[in-house]
């Protein structure tokens, strides 16, 4: 009865401070995160290699061999707490406002396009650059979606950096995005901080949205006019 009643509590929680995607998307990379720190200490390094070699994002497998659920599955694989933490924070404090603004299923496809379409970024040139055989984890190319279109929306809100800070939030952003071009020159190996995925989330979820609202929202006058008030709340 205990554990039913956490259970009902916990949901309770989640329900009342986030929305039903974003809450989905933190309970399933949760529960992966927590099987993979299990897996680790049980499993043969053999084994675990191998379970990653199919579950990360490898462009040399993901698109000269055919293996392209490497760019879903890459998204809820985290290689450790603070790694985790650092996505699923951001993901809880922006997301569920614009999956308030759009609706559950529009904030999900964005999600996933914003996800996937930084994994194909990063594949695509790393094997034009010749980098092939790095392998990336995360969630961060759909979170740094989020960030942007976030900031679109709502330049001005304030956040606290390390809960100290206030910064706007389209301050924050430009800082994100002014490191990331600065480090996507060079991708990093397994386990490091890949920039090009960055930076693939920011370029799809900025084309995604501008499509969006110039030639997918119904709305009337110009395609100028339109584009003068991309982004603003209706």
């Amino acid at each position: 009865m205990r554990s039913r009643g956490t259970t009902y509590e916990l949901n309770r929680f989640l329900d009342s401070h986030l929305s039903a995607v974003v809450k989905w998307l933190i309970i399933i990379n949760t529960v992966v995160l927590v099987l993979y720190m299990l897996i680790i200490p049980i499993a043969s390094k053999r084994a675990f290699y191998w379970l990653m070699h199919i579950l990360g994002q490898q462009p040399n497998l993901s698109i000269l061999h055919g293996m392209i659920w490497q760019f879903v599955t890459y998204m809820f694989i985290h290689l450790g707490p603070f790694h985790f933490l650092t996505n699923m924070i951001v993901l809880w404090f922006f997301g569920p406002r614009l999956e308030h603004r759009w609706g559950s299923q529009e904030f999900l496809k964005f999600y996933f396009i914003v996800g996937i379409g930084a994994g194909i970024f990063h594949a695509l040139i790393s094997l034009i650059i010749g980098k092939g055989y790095y392998q990336i984890f995360g969630a961060s190319g759909a979170i740094y979606g989020v960030l942007l279109a976030y900031a679109l929306y709502w330049p001005d809100d304030i956040v606290l950096v390390w809960g100290v800070f206030p910064v706007k939030v389209k301050v924050l952003v430009a800082v994100f995005i002014f490191l990331t071009f600065l480090g996507s020159a060079s991708p990093v190996a397994y386990g490091n901080i890949s920039h090009l995925t960055h930076l693939g989330g920011l370029v799809v979820a900025f084309l995604y949205l501008k499509r969006g609202d110039i030639f997918r929202r119904q709305s009337h006058g110009s395609r100028r006019s339109r584009f003068k008030n991309l982004f603003r709340d209706r």
